[in-house]
């Protein structure tokens, strides 16, 4: 076994908290490592906000270009390029994770890319991405280990290999017809882009959950609703 190195903070996980945090610590005179098995900066810039933003901007333009004509701007004929638009989102993601890592020297913080496992109270054992391990003990450790997209247990959805989020954001075309499962806002906030090049249906369980039972929570009544239906996807 590698030979225990110290630290005054510890951080598994480089998400949104760990990694301001450990730059906190860092910039404060404090020897600080940050464990990150993959994603660094986290989910957010790597997988879900940031990349959902950018691509919902790109259906933006793409909705913008369809309706010139109410704008007075004459357009000839015009397709999305599913593959560019993927290419400008990495592009992004490249940037953001390039970005991190200068973050990442300037505070002094360090970062390993492994991934960790406690082994005893305050230790963590990395398996590094490189190849090899790393033994750390922290004064202090702090967990940032975050959350992942899962499959619900629907008899069959397993077997027909359903996309979650992570990689509906890197389709590299556009699918026929779109069925979003779950009336939330991540599902939502999908739909509604890739509705406005392509068929989407968004089904949830109940009435309760759905969007118009939120708007009537909400005080909006259901000519609203069935007005924000009938611009967007189709609701079952």
């Amino acid at each position: 076994m590698s030979q225990p190195e110290h630290f005054e903070m510890l951080v598994l996980g480089s998400g949104e908290g760990g990694k301001y945090l450990a730059w906190h610590m860092a910039k404060s005179g404090h020897r600080t490592a940050v464990v990150e098995r993959k994603l660094i900066g986290g989910s957010c810039p790597n997988t879900n906000c940031l990349p959902s933003k950018n691509e919902i901007w790109s259906a933006k333009v793409a909705d913008l270009v369809h309706h010139a004509d109410r704008f007075g701007i004459v357009t000839g004929s015009t397709a999305t390029d599913m593959k560019r638009v993927l290419a400008r989102k990495r592009e992004m993601v490249d940037g953001l994770i390039a970005m991190h890592l200068d973050r990442y020297k300037a505070s002094g913080a360090e970062l390993i890319m492994g991934t960790g496992r406690f082994i005893a109270p305050k230790t963590i054992e990395v398996k590094l991405n490189d190849g090899g391990t790393r033994v750390l003990t922290g004064d202090r450790v702090a967990l940032n280990l975050g959350t992942h997209a899962t499959i619900p247990d629907i008899p069959g959805l397993a077997v027909a290999e359903p996309l979650t989020n992570v990689e509906t954001l890197e389709l590299d075309r556009l699918p026929d017809h779109l069925i979003v499962l779950g009336g939330g806002y991540v599902g939502l906030e999908l739909a509604q882009a890739y509705r406005r090049s392509a068929a989407v249906s968004v089904s949830w369980r109940s009435d309760h959950s759905s969007p118009a039972g939120r708007s009537r929570r909400r005080g909006c009544s259901s000519g609203d609703a069935a007005r924000r239906r009938h611009r967007g996807a189709s609701w079952n």
